[in-house]
């Protein structure tokens, strides 16, 4: 438990979340950000990047926009990984 009571739940899931982003490819990055927000991120297109990518999921995630179930999802939907990842 974390010092205030709450954080390592929280923590455990940037954890997994971390881990299963690893392994999206940009243009999974980007579809992502489509079918879950209705948006691509709001940058250079001919310079955005994975990283800036990362950044604006990540962003959204804090903002409470999306959620690490929404992410998941959309990984198994995708085959980007298989259902033994998440054991």
């Amino acid at each position: 438990m974390g010092l205030f009571g709450k954080s390592k739940p929280k923590d455990d899931t940037i954890e997994q979340m971390r881990v299963l982003l690893d392994n999206f490819q940009f243009a999974d990055l980007q579809t992502f950000c489509v079918e879950t927000l209705g948006v691509t991120p709001a940058m250079d297109q001919q310079h955005l990047s994975s990283i800036e990518v990362l950044d604006f999921v990540w962003d959204q995630y804090h903002k409470g926009k999306i959620q690490f179930s929404q992410l998941k999802e959309f990984a198994l939907k995708h085959h980007i990984v298989s259902e033994s990842f998440f054991e």
